[in-house]
C-alpha cells in the first residue's frame, strides 16, 4: 500500500478541520467540496461554498502553504496560482448571476513581515481577501 507523503496527509486534515469549522459557525448555507464547472467546461471543487442569500455567495479555497520556505519568486508563482484557481470559481459563480465574495485560508503568517505584506498585497490586487488561523480579527484590525 502506498502511504501518501506527510505534506499531503496534513494538508487533507487542515481542510477537513476548516471545512467542519465552518459547517459549525458561519452563517449561510455552507457546502464544501461543491463541484462547478469553470469557464474552460472542465469540473472543479470549491472547497468551501457559502451561500448567504439568493444572490450573494462566498467562494474560499484552504491552502497549507508554508511561506516561510518560499523565495519570492515562488510566493509570486504560488499566489498567481492560487488566484487563478479562485478566479476561476469566481467566474463560474458570474456566469450564474451571483455577487461573490472570494478568499483564502492559511494556517500560518509568514514570519516575514514583508512576506506577509506581499501576500496579502498581491491577492488584494486580485479582489481576493486572506485570512491566517493564527490570527485573531484582533491582531488583523491592529496591523491594518
Amino acid at each position: 500500500m502506498n502511504k501518501e507523503p506527510k505534506i499531503l496527509e496534513k494538508g487533507k486534515q487542515y481542510h477537513k478541520e476548516i471545512q467542519s469549522d465552518w459547517e459549525k459557525s458561519a452563517e449561510g448555507t455552507i457546502k464544501p467540496e461543491k463541484t462547478i464547472k469553470k469557464p474552460n467546461g472542465k469540473s472543479c471543487r470549491i472547497d468551501i461554498h457559502v451561500k448567504a442569500d439568493n444572490k450573494l455567495v462566498a467562494v474560499v479555497e484552504i491552502k497549507n502553504s508554508n511561506w516561510d520556505k518560499m523565495t519570492i519568486k515562488a510566493l509570486k508563482r504560488n499566489v498567481k496560482r492560487h488566484s487563478k484557481q479562485i478566479w476561476d470559481y469566481i467566474d463560474s459563480q458570474l456566469k450564474d448571476k451571483k455577487d461573490v465574495s472570494p478568499g483564502i485560508v492559511f494556517p500560518k503568517r509568514p514570519e516575514s513581515k514583508y512576506k506577509l505584506k506581499l501576500i496579502e498585497k498581491l491577492f488584494e490586487d486580485q479582489f481576493i481577501s486572506v485570512a491566517w488561523e493564527d490570527e485573531t480579527i484582533g491582531e488583523r484590525n491592529k496591523r491594518s
